[in-house]
């Protein structure tokens, strides 16, 4: 972060109030959520101070649990922001309630299939795309933390040969799914079904009884002889545009092995089930990986040359980009009475729009002289029993094909008590980790340590370009609507 922007020159707040400030009659719906009182230019009055940002790329820090959704797929060429990939690692565990889940080594018969199932939960970009998923063993001694993997960290190693494949067309993978297993029929929804080599299940039917499925640590026996399994988007997928979704945590993510053995003097066929998840007592490892390749537009988000006044604003998903927004013409703001201060823009229309969509929220923070990013004072009210925050009232939402931030009570405090005019930063995280500013009813203070705070539950959904302070016809502002004192 290059602090010489945190901040911007304090000498074009004069000239930016003079040339930015206009008062216009507004109704009440035109700006945010609230009912204000009528412009009348007599008692109250309205004005737009201009806003300087900035791009940035993310350096991000996001780290994707076995509770969160994880995202699988290739989008090759976005026309504004270029490619993403992301692939899937995961460790599996045999199931905890037997000593060995293929009933007896001497009495199995034959490996009939052997299916890799990842619960689906959704789809960004193009829903028509046709993709290829391939399956690989991780081979690579160093996938092993139960923490988390950095969405940025290195893919790991694994076996040259793939273990199966699959090619799917996206828009059927919730279709419903008839399983016939003897004379058991299930119909199952919302699954990816990866067929993989038989011999694999044979491998695991093998693993020897007393070290690998001991009762008592199994999980890490387990892990030893078999370090897990990479999922990949195929190279050769026909329609390379979109990222699908999968929860491990679910209970339909698994991989089953389907074989026959010799029970009560017949042939019998059961399953065996490896999961990421065993109740209560074992998480198996996991990461997901996504790499992103700036290209056209935002291939120009350089940062080392910075461009303080940039026309358009690109803001991807995590991990993405940000924005940092200078407002100089709050330093020469009078004290008064502030009804609504809300940052206002609007999306740009360029190709692309209609097949990658927004991000659910976008987010803006503070940035205070030591370079900390504070939760915007007394506007950001965050519930730490329900761990939500009042997104409605504070914004970051589209709305009428508008964004807006509402940071009324900032504004007012800035106003009245002549404090730090502090830069903003504007992006779309899965998860910030910021300092708490408490509301004022509660002192004001600041946590001593960051707080997580989940904004967008999908990793790498959404991306948008919107106006800066000096686009042409959709001008970033920071709207107020106030009364002289």
């Amino acid at each position: 972060m290059k602090l010489k922007f945190l901040l911007f020159s304090i000498g074009l707040g004069t000239l930016a109030i003079v040339l930015n400030t206009h008062c216009t009659k507004i109704t009440p719906t035109d700006i945010g959520t609230d009912l204000l009182p009528v412009v009348d230019n007599v008692h109250t009055f309205e004005t737009a101070l201009r806003v300087y940002a900035d791009n940035f790329l993310m350096d991000d820090s996001s780290i994707i649990n076995y509770a969160d959704d994880h995202a699988l797929g290739i989008i090759e060429d976005d026309p504004e922001f270029g490619k993403t990939e992301s692939e899937i690692y995961m460790g599996i565990a045999p199931p905890v309630d037997t000593r060995y889940p293929f009933v007896n080594a001497d009495s199995i018969v034959g490996m009939d299939s052997v299916i890799l199932s990842l619960a689906y939960t959704g789809v960004y970009g193009d829903s028509n795309s046709t993709q290829q998923f391939n399956v690989f063993e991780i081979s690579d001694p160093a996938f092993k933390d139960s923490t988390g993997y950095l969405v940025s960290h290195p893919g790991f190693t694994t076996t040259f040969n793939e273990l199966g494949s699959a090619t799917v067309s996206l828009n059927t993978i919730d279709d419903p799914k008839t399983i016939v297993i003897k004379s058991d029929t299930q119909v199952v929804s919302n699954l990816l079904r990866i067929p993989l080599d038989t011999a694999l299940g044979k491998r695991f039917a093998a693993y020897d009884t007393n070290t690998v499925y001991v009762s008592s640590n199994r999980d890490s026996a387990f892990q030893k002889v078999f370090n897990g399994l990479a999922i990949k988007t195929g190279a050769g997928s026909p329609q390379k545009s979109a990222l699908t979704y999968y929860s491990l945590y679910n209970e339909n993510t698994r991989l089953t092995c389907y074989f026959r053995v010799r029970r009560n003097g017949g042939i019998d066929t059961v399953s065996a089930d490896f999961s990421l998840y065993i109740t209560g007592t074992y998480y198996a490892y996991n990461a997901n990986i996504i790499k992103r390749t700036p290209l056209h537009g935002y291939a120009a988000l350089d940062p080392v040359t910075a461009i303080p006044d940039a026309e358009n604003i690109y803001l991807q998903s995590s991990p993405g980009s940000y924005a940092i927004l200078n407002i100089p013409g709050l330093d020469t703001l009078q004290n008064s009475i502030i009804h609504r201060a809300e940052l206002a823009f609007e999306p740009i229309a360029l190709p692309g729009n209609e097949i990658y969509s927004t991000p659910d929220f976008l987010f803006v923070d503070l940035i205070d002289s030591a370079g900390r990013y504070l939760t915007v004072p007394d506007d950001f009210n965050y519930s730490f029993s329900n761990y939500v925050y009042d997104y409605q009232t504070f914004g970051g939402y589209l709305k009428d094909n508008k964004y807006f931030f509402n940071l009324t009570r900032y504004v007012q405090n800035k106003v009245t008590k002549q404090s730090k005019n502090y830069a903003l930063r504007l992006f779309a995280p899965q998860t910030t980790l910021d300092y708490y500013t408490y509301p004022k009813e509660s002192g004001s203070v600041i946590t001593a340590s960051r707080v997580a705070f989940r904004i967008n539950p999908k990793i790498s959904k959404g991306r948008t370009i919107v106006g800066g302070g000096s686009h042409p016809s959709q001008p970033m502002r920071l709207r107020i609507i106030y009364s002289k004192i």
